[in-house]
């Protein structure tokens, strides 16, 4: 069975500005889930500053990269295309030919829990892709099945179509288009006062400013002695 969905729905691109402006390491001082480490989703290369769009969403199965052609097909610029392999570590679906065709349609990023290959020409064009492996192994056209803009699951973490996919050096964050405005919020408070932390460190000095954990070592203590 194939479900294919060419339209879905994307957050004003103001919004989606604002939210690539707040690094994903931000909102990790503040939310427990939706947050995606670069420790099996890793960038293929050094990022440099943040990217952040819509999520245009892939599921295939192990060998079968079919379904990746029609996404690419459904993509508009701005897009990043998130294809869920199940954490496959053999058959490369993304390379040279994939990458080539999404920076001419304007996707910004592929997010892959499979592996990739061609790297080196990857790297050389400087496109934006996290994935779980590397691989000489490619996939191939059996027209098995997979489906495109569905939910799908990249490390335990579901992704819906149209959510915002925000990435940095250290990982991804992933915004639900629903709730796009309250995480605005959150992501500016928390880079406020990461701007402040560092403010406090560079006017107290290192010995002022870990004074300040003194009560709450203090109560620790306390709390350990009974």
């Amino acid at each position: 069975m194939i479900k294919i969905v060419s339209e879905i729905k994307r957050l004003d691109p103001k919004v989606t500005k604002q939210l690539e402006a707040i690094s994903p390491s931000d909102y990790g001082h503040s939310i427990n889930f939706q947050l995606i480490s670069a420790r099996k989703i890793k960038p293929l290369f050094p990022i440099e500053g943040n990217f952040a769009g819509p999520a245009v969403t892939v599921r295939i199965p192990p060998n079968d990269g079919l379904l990746i052609n029609k996404a690419l097909d459904v993509v508009q610029p701005g897009d990043v295309l998130v294809i869920d392999m199940n954490e496959e570590e053999r058959f490369a679906c993304w390379g040279e030919i994939t990458t080539k065709l999404a920076m001419e349609k304007g996707v910004i990023a592929a997010i892959i829990n499979g592996p990739v290959t061609d790297t080196k020409t990857i790297i050389d064009l400087q496109f934006n892709v996290f994935s779980y492996a590397v691989s000489p192994l490619t996939t191939k056209v059996y027209s098995i099945g997979g489906d495109v803009n569905v939910p799908v699951s990249i490390s335990g973490c579901i992704i819906n179509p149209g959510d915002i996919i925000v990435g940095s050096n250290d990982g991804l964050l992933v915004v639900p288009k629903d709730e796009a405005l309250a995480y605005l919020e959150i992501g500016k408070k928390e880079q406020a006062a990461d701007e402040q932390r560092r403010l406090d460190l560079e006017q107290l000095g290192a010995e002022k400013y870990l004074r300040r954990f003194d009560p709450l070592w203090d109560k620790a203590i306390e709390k350990n002695k009974n």
